[in-house]
């Protein structure tokens, strides 16, 4: 697989916006926002806000979210994290499938996920551990999947899970059995956010095309 450097967008050098620690006060956006987009918003002023408000809202239920969420939507959260968010990359035509395969290389996730080729683009990208010819599970190297899985960070596993989320466009019971990966949304943004990776999961649930 093809891994690349940290993203460079279509700003001054030196002046590439961050996070910021509290919410916007989202001036001219819709009222209220979309539920996806009002659980990230809350969480990001406090977990315990959000986690009463929203008692059962898991993480698997935001990433499936995405695919309700039109242009308008995802312009309302790029206010939320900063214009950067959908600025686009210099010289890349492809902006989720350049930042896929980077979050895939920064977090360490290429035994999970290789490029086999298949097909143009983001589409080539698939986990591992099955087989996709017979559409089966291969038993040791779904177990290795695991395993791998298994032994990392908080914040990779919700990376990893979060990208096995946006391929299936929902739930999953192949990958993601007898592993972590009911955390309720609001500790998730909270624990990557804690760690710098909210900014890299927001993008790419942000640009994220379908697959």
């Amino acid at each position: 697989m093809a891994f690349v450097p940290a993203i460079e967008t279509e700003e001054a050098p030196g002046n590439r916006p961050v996070a910021p620690h509290a919410v916007n006060s989202l001036p001219g956006t819709r009222n209220p926002l979309p539920e996806p987009l009002h659980i990230i918003a809350l969480a990001l002023q406090s977990t315990d806000a959000a986690k009463q408000q929203f008692p059962d809202y898991r993480l698997t239920r935001l990433i499936s979210a995405r695919l309700e969420l039109d242009d308008a939507d995802i312009a309302q959260l790029a206010i939320v994290f900063g214009s950067s968010l959908l600025r686009p990359v210099r010289g890349m035509a492809r902006p989720f499938d350049y930042h896929l395969r980077y979050v895939i290389g920064h977090y360490g996730l290429e035994t999970l996920f290789r490029d086999d080729g298949h097909a143009p683009y983001h589409h080539a990208i698939r986990p591992t551990g099955y087989d996709f010819h017979r559409d089966d599970v291969i038993p040791t190297g779904m177990e290795q999947w695991r395993a791998d899985y298994r032994s990392m960070s908080n914040e990779r596993q919700m990376m990893a899970a979060s990208i096995i989320w946006l391929y299936r466009a929902g739930k999953d019971n192949v990958w993601l059995r007898r592993v972590p990966c009911t955390w309720h949304a609001a500790d998730a943004i909270a624990c990557m956010r804690r760690t710098s990776a909210l900014e890299d999961w927001v993008r790419l649930f942000a640009l994220y095309p379908g697959w």
